[in-house]
């Protein structure tokens, strides 16, 4: 049986996601688990900045979440 990244991964963002709408409806807050899939996406390489900064007390945003389309797109 083949391996599926997706059934297994505990972040709320997975980069296997199937569902259509996906990089605007699931949410990522920042702490999070982050999914580990390699290569690292765009949206993945964000969420381990925000987790530094979040490590070092100095990410601010700390009650808002962020849709992969967010991660992507937007300046956090």
């Amino acid at each position: 049986m083949a391996y599926n990244h997706r059934e297994n991964c505990e972040a709320s963002i997975c980069q296997d996601e199937i569902e259509p709408n996906w990089k605007n409806d699931r949410v990522w807050c920042p702490g999070e688990k982050i999914c580990q899939k390699k290569p690292y996406q765009k949206f993945q390489k964000m969420q381990i900045e925000i987790n530094k900064m979040v490590a070092l007390g100095k990410f601010r945003n700390m009650d808002e979440g962020y849709t992969t389309h967010d991660l992507e797109t937007k300046s956090i």
